[in-house]
């Protein structure tokens, strides 16, 4: 993927899941997909409490091939989480067997942290899937809010 390769969202679903152990409010989920010249890049899921001081996100991507023909072997999941710090927004990798998306029937393996960060080609997909989920997905605009 280039530099200059324009990612382009659709929007599947959302729902909310819970009660918060930690603060007893409904957590809420969105996902998607990512393209890139109508192929599809990911599938993007976005978790969050509104209720949580710092407001943080987990957001987690399926990448890999999509399409007829394509199964969970050729797919592997990545995931991040999101918080709004007094410097701006800030994306940390972390281990994706750590997340339900582990389990997914739509994946083969969950991506450790030490394996997305050994790759700059994986990176560089990852930060610019998180990027655009973050700038261009309408529902997540309560993330863009600077802090007080």
């Amino acid at each position: 993927m280039s530099s200059d390769t324009r990612i382009r969202l659709e929007a599947s679903g959302e729902k909310q899941f819970g009660p918060c152990a930690c603060c007893g409010e409904m957590t809420k989920r969105i996902w998607g997909f990512a393209y890139s010249d109508e192929v599809a890049l990911a599938a993007y899921f976005v978790d969050w409490n509104p209720k949580h001081e710092p407001m943080e996100a987990a957001f987690d991507l399926i990448l890999g091939d999509w399409g007829d023909h394509k199964t969970a072997e050729d797919r592997s999941a990545v995931s991040l989480t999101f918080r709004q710090t007094k410097t701006g927004p800030a994306f940390m990798v972390i281990d994706a067997e750590e997340r339900p998306v582990a389990k997914s029937p739509l994946i083969s393996r969950s991506r450790s942290r030490e394996e997305v960060l050994a790759s700059h080609e994986l990176c560089t997909v990852i930060f610019a899937l998180c990027d655009a989920i973050y700038l261009d997905e309408p529902r997540l605009t309560f993330l863009s809010m600077p802090m007080v």
